[in-house]
């Protein structure tokens, strides 16, 4: 059996918010997702930059999990320092977000801004247990609990803490 592929999805840090402070409650969120992913030996997707996803991968690695990162462009060596893998995907702020989904079997969002939409809609049609975190703010927050449209493909789920995300996520994938 492969190993399972959660992607942890949110908001980029200042590469692409400057004036934006970062948020320690949210970083928190994605740095204990990031362990509770290792633990479970799964690996961890994500788009490589910095924000949530260098905070999810630091969490993971520091419990020895694995780690990959999804970056736009054709430029190795722009993940954040905990990616492990380092895929290019050679598109230019349009489809690397179809090839991270392509790669989980589950995401968790964490905030988000129209990037992490795309991931949850990508997911969403792709039929992949989304899990978003309570107060996480961005996107996360706006789809909690909802179906993107009328089709009802796959509710996103709500969860109070990274534990619970988990939780939802291994009982949707039925581990």
């Amino acid at each position: 059996m492969k190993k399972l592929q959660i992607g942890v999805i949110g908001s980029a840090g200042w590469e692409e918010y400057p004036n934006n402070k970062p948020n320690k409650k949210i970083y928190e969120l994605a740095y204990e997702t990031g362990q509770l992913i290792a633990q479970e030996n799964a690996v961890l997707i994500c788009g490589g930059k910095g924000g949530i996803m260098e905070e999810a991968c630091r969490g993971a690695k520091e419990k020895g999990g694995i780690t990959a990162g999804i970056i736009s462009g054709n430029i190795r060596n722009q993940t954040n320092k905990y990616v492990d893998v380092e895929v290019v995907s050679g598109a230019t702020n349009c489809g690397e977000e179809s090839i991270i989904i392509s790669m989980c079997d589950a995401v968790i969002a964490i905030g988000g801004g129209s990037g992490t939409l795309q991931e949850i809609a990508t997911a969403y049609r792709n039929r992949k247990p989304i899990v978003v975190l309570k107060g996480s703010g961005g996107w996360s927050n706006k789809v909690a609990g909802k179906y993107l449209d009328e089709r009802e493909l796959v509710k996103i789920e709500l969860a109070d803490s990274p534990k619970e995300a988990l939780e939802l996520i291994l009982e949707k994938l039925n581990i």
